[in-house]
């Protein structure tokens, strides 16, 4: 008798394992781990602008002539480029961290106020218009942190919000405006020689400021493991802006600066790799 009820719980052991090997009600699979690759467009406006700053007439004359020019700094049309890794603990939140390189090269500008006093190499006039226009290498690399959010964690196409923040490494100065250009020597008509005219100098060039960032976008599945992905991102930093002029009567006419916080519009396209996916159920 004893037998025959351990050979029935036995059997209805099996029943049941089999029965919850064929429910149906399965969970997709979804992902834990998501390395991301993307790359995209950066654009922004302007960060300072001087109204006037005096410049003496090269070399010094003995009456000390000086001329007037308006300077300025804005953004160049650029891009953006990183890797970026996403960890899901629950469906809808996750831990991202990223790394991006922010091409954001600024231009200069120069305007004279007024006509420049009589030189002879007219070296002023010549570095205002060297000035003008001029691409200045202000890239920034930057490392972030913060949190994802994803309202449909199970469906083919997601929606995703994405807030996170950190430091960036500025690669050239915000302030210091000058030229080089070629003028006619003294010694004569067939010379040339270079000159370097510095209407703005950089007394202290900050190298480190903060960054974050917001973003959404819309993951959508490509094949079984990658995702491609589309994102609008509002990247927000603090760069140093000129908020006075140098003194120019110095060899170095250190600019006044403050700082500025700017935002850079950013549309990116990029591919998600899955690196590991777990499988629910629910009975």
């Amino acid at each position: 008798m004893t037998l025959h009820r351990v050979r029935r719980s036995v059997l209805v052991a099996a029943a049941l394992a089999a029965l919850a090997n064929r429910a149906p009600a399965q969970s997709p699979e979804r992902p834990l781990l998501v390395l991301s690759m993307g790359a995209g467009y950066v654009t922004g406006g302007s960060i300072w602008r001087l109204d006037r700053q005096y410049a003496l007439v090269f070399p010094p004359v003995t009456s000390g002539e000086v001329d007037s020019v308006a300077l300025g700094r804005l953004f160049r049309p650029g891009f953006e480029a990183g890797l970026g890794v996403t960890l899901f603990r629950s469906p809808h939140i996750g831990l991202s961290a990223e790394f991006s390189f922010l091409g954001i090269s600024t231009e200069s500008r120069c305007s004279p106020l007024g006509p420049f006093a009589a030189d002879s190499r007219n070296v002023n006039e010549r570095t205002c218009v060297d000035i003008q226009g001029k691409l200045i290498r202000t890239n920034a690399a930057a490392f972030q942190a913060g949190a994802t959010w994803r309202p449909a964690a199970e469906a083919k196409v997601q929606p995703y919000l994405r807030a996170v923040g950190g430091l960036a490494v500025l690669g050239g100065s915000f302030v210091e405006t000058g030229g080089v250009v070629e003028v006619p020597s003294s010694g004569g008509a067939q010379q040339a020689s270079l000159v370097s005219q510095v209407f703005l100098a950089d007394q202290d060039r900050r190298e480190l400021t903060w960054v974050a960032t917001l973003a959404a976008g819309v993951t959508m599945e490509a094949s079984p493991g990658t995702q491609l992905r589309l994102e609008v991102r509002d990247i927000m930093t603090n760069v140093p802006s000129v908020t006075g002029p140098g003194d120019y009567l110095s060899s170095s006419p250190f600019a006044q600066v403050g700082s500025r916080t700017v935002h850079l519009l950013a549309l990116t396209v990029a591919l998600d790799l899955v690196l590991e996916r777990q499988r629910t159920r629910r009975y």
